[in-house]
């Protein structure tokens, strides 16, 4: 008993096709589950840079906060509040001349444009001023950086 040609390649294109599907759904599989542990990670790698920062922010707030006139804690919420960011070109150093609140200090470039207008109008100290300047020649080859969405040099 012969069957027919066109059943027989009917059946093997079937069992291709078949087959296909199958490879395709699996692939679908593995890519939605890498999806999920990807998600997760990032998440958690944003949980943790998030603590850091306000780790980092903490410990320099508490240091800093006990003689810092209202000008300068306003200057330093500025600095704390646009240090986010998302690439290197967002991020600027600001030389603020003030060694209370650093000399220099990373933001993004929202902060960057508030501290300058803002460093304009206060008055700093001459000895403060000078100890920066001996900083800023220090670190003439510092760049600011955004690390772990925090702009840091």
């Amino acid at each position: 008993m012969r069957t027919h040609p066109a059943f027989k390649w009917l059946t093997i294109t079937l069992i291709v096709l078949t087959g296909f599907l199958a490879v395709l759904l699996f692939l679908g599989y593995l890519l939605k589950e890498n999806e999920k542990v990807t998600t997760r990670l990032k998440a958690q790698l944003e949980q943790e840079a998030q603590q850091a920062s306000n780790k980092k922010q903490e410990k320099f707030a508490l240091k800093k906060e006990k003689a810092l006139s209202s000008s300068e804690k306003s200057q330093q919420k500025i600095i704390f509040d646009n240090q986010s960011c998302d690439t290197d070109k967002q991020c600027f150093l600001i030389h603020t001349d003030n060694q209370r609140i650093g000399c220099i200090v990373a933001v993004n470039t929202k902060g960057a444009a508030i501290l300058l207008k803002v460093a304009s109008q206060n008055d700093v100290n001459q000895a403060s001023k000078e100890k920066c300047r001996q900083s800023y020649r220090q670190a003439r080859q510092l760049s600011a950086q955004c690390i772990n969405n925090t702009c840091s040099f």
